[in-house]
């Protein structure tokens, strides 16, 4: 790599924290749009029929790809004592990622899907295997400071790929030939990432410890499994399309949940940058500076969460209609009822940032079992009777039990570090 390629994404050590935001807020949105972007290019490219496929490969990839990343991504970039070493968790990457490969294939041969569409899958979850290795190296940057880097080689990755992808679908009309293309971009950015990250990482390697490697995968587990159910909790609706209703159905419903992420998406740019900060409050036992912070996060994501469904009621279906060049005046309910979910996954991904802070990962499980037998028991009934405003109620209940849990799991917690703090200082006293 030249010197002035290294130089463009590492080089400016001033201002870190408001790059970091900046560049971190940009990868969000390009991150959090990459399956809008592309289901969107291949409407006005190829139609609705293979944009439903596409949207149902990346709620399969999705799915996979909480396997390949373990959830260890927040816990690896908020572990600031620097228990486990870099090694540590690029050998638990590697690990997770074989078993992501193997699960996706036999995932996708036993769902029985015809030729194209089940290669279609395949392949965007490979393209999501190879960001869950980036995934690693930008917890890495984060962890040493430097979560700029990471957004600016996200973004830069994505920007790329959305004009690869465009160029080939309006070029070939090819679907797999453009997937294929992302991931060729992608492996090349991987490397990049690898050769950047080697400056940062610090220079305590220990042996091959099998002990310590397998007290990282039991301390994940709880994280991987939660986020695996809430990944499948989330599309459980487009589970259940892809089980009783057409490709054409399945782009719909795709295309009215995408100003859901928004919300998700912005909230996330606002407290992502703030992990760090508060995982370091949370270790000096600075209760009422970590709770201040908290507070003040779900302030905005209650006005971003407004804001954001006001608009949607007013404009939301209008825009979406001129994006994708299909109608949607008939979904208008479904719409609206998909906005009300969005909130409460922003504020529920936010309430399990801090309980991974906390170290209470583990209650998170819990949840996530509960809320997936909920799903088990009506998503396929209220799909297969009610279609796409079964889906789209069935997304709203779901997330609902979700908030409902982890707020009191976490009020909970909160409350007990308060007591265990307050018998602490009556000892020393």
């Amino acid at each position: 790599m030249t010197g002035k390629l290294r130089d463009a994404f590492t080089s400016d050590d001033k201002d870190i924290e408001k790059k970091s935001v900046f560049w971190n807020m940009t990868f969000s949105i390009l991150s959090a749009s990459q399956s809008a972007v592309m289901i969107a290019i291949v409407t006005r490219g190829n139609g609705t029929e293979s944009a439903g496929i596409l949207s149902i490969a990346f709620a399969v990839a999705y799915l996979m790809y909480t396997i390949g990343a373990y959830g260890a991504r927040d816990f690896h970039a908020t572990d600031s004592l620097r228990q486990y070493s870099y090694n540590e968790y690029k050998r638990l990457r590697l690990i997770s990622c074989g078993v992501m490969i193997f699960i996706s294939l036999i995932y996708c041969l036993g769902k029985g899907y015809e030729r194209d569409k089940l290669t279609v899958v395949i392949l965007v979850c490979v393209l999501k295997l190879v960001e869950a290795m980036e995934d690693l190296y930008h917890g890495e940057f984060q962890r040493a400071g430097r979560l700029d880097i990471a957004g600016r080689l996200g973004a830069f990755r994505l920007f790329l790929s959305y004009v690869f992808f465009a160029l080939f679908i309006f070029l070939t009309h090819n679907l797999l030939v453009s997937i294929a293309s992302l991931i060729f971009l992608s492996v090349i950015m991987m490397l990049v990432n690898e050769n950047l990250l080697s400056k940062y990482v610090i220079k305590i390697e220990e042996g091959r410890n099998r002990k310590t490697l397998l007290e990282l995968v039991m301390v994940c587990f709880p994280l991987f499994i939660m986020l695996f159910l809430s990944i499948y909790i989330s599309n459980a609706p487009k589970y259940a399309i892809d089980k009783y209703l057409s490709e054409q159905e399945q782009a719909y419903y795709a295309i009215i949940s995408m100003p859901v992420f928004t919300i998700n998406l912005l909230s996330g740019i606002v407290y992502r940058p703030k992990l760090l900060h508060m995982a370091e409050l949370w270790n000096m036992d600075d209760r009422a500076g970590f709770k201040k912070l908290i507070w003040k996060q779900v302030q905005i994501i209650i006005i971003i969460s407004i804001v954001i469904n006001i608009a949607g009621c007013m404009i939301g279906l209008k825009l979406l209609e001129m994006i994708y060049g299909v109608s949607l005046t008939a979904l208008t309910k479904e719409f609206a009822i998909l906005l009300l979910g969005g909130g409460m996954v922003a504020m529920y991904g936010f309430f399990s940032a801090c309980l991974t802070i906390m170290r209470k990962q583990v209650f998170m499980l819990a949840i996530a079992v509960f809320v997936m037998a909920l799903a088990g028991m009506i998503a396929n009934p209220m799909v297969r009777y009610a279609g796409l405003t079964g889906a789209a109620a069935l997304y709203l209940i779901l997330m609902l039990g979700e908030l409902l849990s982890v707020l009191i799991i976490l009020g909970i917690c909160l409350h007990r570090s308060n007591k265990t703090k307050a018998n602490k200082s009556l000892d020393n006293s």
